[in-house]
């Protein structure tokens, strides 16, 4: 079996030191950081929790649409989408025109859970900011939104929620 580090030229020395590896522990960084001082607000909220009510635009979506922006089944969004629901951070109904078709919207306290995890982000990217310097950070970031350019219908979602 060929593992990624082989693939990308890595030698044995860098193992986990490749792209996916630094992304990964970047993004554990962050995902640390959202969940710091959640469990008192939010409690039982995971990352993806908070990511899913960040992607569901005021108007509400259809599950087929989440899903298909946040990578995942029609089945796991629901069961994620249920769970929301049944502590109180989204609601959901039936399309009168087309009962298969369920719309989820955020409530009063899947906003606020959006807050939160917005203001954590805001505080690793300061952070982040402050230990880069302005310069770096605006590199880092625009190389990041270059490589996410295949994923154009994603970006656009994200921009309209």
């Amino acid at each position: 079996m060929t593992s990624v580090n082989a693939l990308s030229g890595s030698s044995a020395s860098s193992r986990g030191l490749h792209i996916a590896g630094l992304l990964g522990l970047a993004l554990k960084r962050l995902r640390a950081e959202i969940l710091e001082d959640s469990e008192a607000g939010f409690p039982g909220l995971r990352v993806s929790h908070f990511r899913l009510l960040e992607l569901m635009p005021a108007s509400g979506a259809r599950i087929t649409d989440l899903a298909e922006i946040a990578g995942m089944t029609k089945q796991g969004l629901g069961q994620h989408v249920d769970y929301l629901q049944e502590r109180g951070y989204t609601e959901s109904e039936r399309l009168p025109e087309d009962r298969r078709v369920r719309l989820v919207r955020r409530t009063a306290k899947g906003d606020e859970a959006v807050v939160f995890s917005q203001a954590a982000i805001g505080r690793v990217e300061r952070h982040w900011r402050e230990q880069l310097g302005q310069e770096r950070y605006e590199l880092v970031r625009e190389a990041l939104l270059e490589l996410s350019g295949p994923l154009v219908d994603e970006l656009r979602w994200l921009q309209k929620t």
